[in-house]
């Protein structure tokens, strides 16, 4: 079965709403809220939420170790107070973890192995998951190995390659996620848990910022991962249907970007709501995803560079740095969806994301010796959009590095998203 959608969703009230649907979610925490986990579970969400996702992602090379010792014992305590609630049997704790957790000499799924530096605490996690009847959950980016690898083959980044495969004894792999996968399986094989269930806790593929982040690879990365959903194909090893939330569903603006520009843009969607490309999930709704209904936009009018500024003037360089260091520029780049502006659209792109950002202030356009104007000519060229904000009341996102907005236009959002899937 699939999940299909995994957004991290602190609101109560959309919360209720999936709750409402039927639609089953994996919740993920703070440890700061363990002494309210089991309870917030108990009396309100507990026949809808699964798992318990303790972190994410924690043994990242990025961390230096920092979670090394704190990442067994958080889930034995998630565990405990689930336990204290009488929920264990129905809600189970997992620890999203990176696909590098584990690995193969030679790339054949038959020689993986599980890292020999973190072996030993990889078994006690394992066997935790195995003996509290949970899975081993892991976030696989086919993306991310195109992204990292020099030659790595880009047909065999998708589902329906034909060009590139591996054999691996007899059997066949035509593409990294299921050689991905089975690596895993085999690492867990060797190790005596060869049984253990395994979900996918991110899959997906970025639309902007890196060349091979556009929304033609999206769509045909996504789809056929959902083609083979649909189909009920699992991999050589497994051929039994996979378990995966779809990575994400929306873009998140100020996300960190130290992997990489494209991890703003993992989004199905836009942050206004607006579906980024087609995509059947073998619903009724050929079209898959819905757009948004409610949303209100702020004023068309845009900030850009004055037409009279120089681009000798001392003050563009300082001045495009402080924009694109307070919103986002990650579009901009080579191969990106704005990467053919000249000089003048560089610096109107980033004039306008800070503009946008602060929610079109009168100020967020007053760049140093009149460098920028405001103007109601929509200055989009081809792939590049210069976006206009949503309106916005007070209310934040609980999740770090989440933008905020108005609760009602993003229940209204989950609720029509949800008609997809109904």
């Amino acid at each position: 079965m699939t999940r299909i959608i995994h957004h991290i969703i602190s609101y109560h009230m959309s919360m209720l709403w999936l709750c409402f649907c039927g639609v089953y979610v994996p919740l993920a925490i703070y440890m700061w809220t363990l002494s309210c986990t089991g309870g917030l579970i108990a009396s309100n969400f507990e026949l809808f939420i699964r798992y318990v996702a303790v972190g994410n992602e924690p043994f990242l090379s990025t961390y230096n170790g920092s979670f090394l010792g704190t990442t067994l014992p958080a889930l034995q305590n998630i565990h405990s107070a689930l336990k204290k609630a009488g929920l264990d049997t129905r809600v189970k704790v997992t620890v999203p973890l990176n696909a590098d957790v584990y690995e193969s000499p030679t790339n054949l799924p038959s020689d993986g192995n599980f890292r020999s530096d973190i072996q030993d605490l990889m078994l006690s996690i394992v066997k935790f998951l195995s003996d509290n009847g949970a899975p081993f959950t892991v976030n696989i980016y086919p993306f991310i190995s195109l992204y990292t690898t020099p030659n790595f083959p880009l047909g065999f980044a998708f589902f329906n390659n034909s060009s590139s495969t591996l054999t691996d004894g007899g059997k066949t792999y035509d593409n990294v996620f299921d050689a991905n996968h089975d690596t895993l399986v085999w690492a867990l094989q060797k190790n005596g848990y060869g049984n253990l269930s395994i979900v996918i806790g991110e899959i997906g593929w970025p639309t902007d910022g890196d060349m091979n982040a556009n929304l033609n690879y999206a769509q045909q990365f996504n789809q056929g991962f959902m083609n083979n959903v649909i189909a009920g194909k699992g991999t050589p090893m497994r051929p039994t249907p996979v378990d995966a939330y779809l990575f994400s569903l929306l873009d998140e603006d100020a996300k960190s970007i130290q992997p990489g520009n494209f991890e703003r843009h993992w989004g199905l969607f836009y942050i206004d709501g607006q579906p980024k490309y087609a995509l059947s999930l073998g619903t009724l709704n050929s079209n898959g995803l819905v757009p948004a209904r409610g949303v209100t936009y702020l004023s068309q009018q845009w900030c850009i560079m004055s037409p009279s500024a120089s681009l000798d003037d001392p003050q563009v360089a300082s001045s495009v740095s402080y924009a694109c260091a307070r919103a986002d520029c990650t579009s901009l780049g080579y191969g990106t969806s704005c990467g053919d502006l000249n000089a003048q659209g560089n610096i109107s792109y980033a004039f306008n994301s800070y503009y946008q950002q602060n929610n079109q202030l009168e100020s967020a356009c007053l760049f140093p010796n009149n460098l920028s104007v405001v103007t109601s000519n929509d200055p989009s060229t081809g792939t590049c959009k210069f976006r206009i904000m949503i309106q916005s009341q007070t209310v934040t996102s609980g999740v770090e590095g989440g933008r905020g907005f108005s609760i009602s236009s993003f229940v209204t959002f989950v609720g029509v998203f949800l008609s997809a899937f109904l």
